[in-house]
């Protein structure tokens, strides 16, 4: 038995009888996402738009490509919109929000 209590002695300074380790905090949402985006350079602003509107799902495979990209007046809520233009003439509009997240609609309207 003495054996066995010499073998954790040198384990018991570890235990500690402190504070414990303090809870992990919250990261908040990244944000400046959206100068982010308009810093790039237009065809990576085409590339940030096709994969949102692929994310999205509501597209059915409609957006192959993307054929053009048009800054629109933003939202009511602050956030800019784009028009995106994709093959076959499918037109989609993207509103982005700081912290990341897009909302995308289909057939904007001219």
């Amino acid at each position: 038995m003495n054996r066995h209590l010499l073998s954790i002695l040198p384990l018991l300074p570890l235990a500690g009888c402190g504070d414990p380790a303090p809870a992990p905090k919250a990261t908040p949402a990244e944000t400046g996402y959206v100068a982010k985006v308009q810093a790039l350079t237009p065809r990576e602003r085409e590339g940030v738009l096709f994969r949102a509107i692929q994310s999205g799902g509501g597209d059915n495979g409609r957006c192959h490509e993307v054929t053009g990209v048009e800054s629109m007046p933003a939202a009511k809520n602050g956030q800019p919109n784009w028009r995106v233009t994709c093959t076959g003439g499918g037109q989609w509009l993207v509103s982005l929000a700081d912290n990341g997240i897009a909302q995308v609609t289909g057939a904007a309207q001219r």
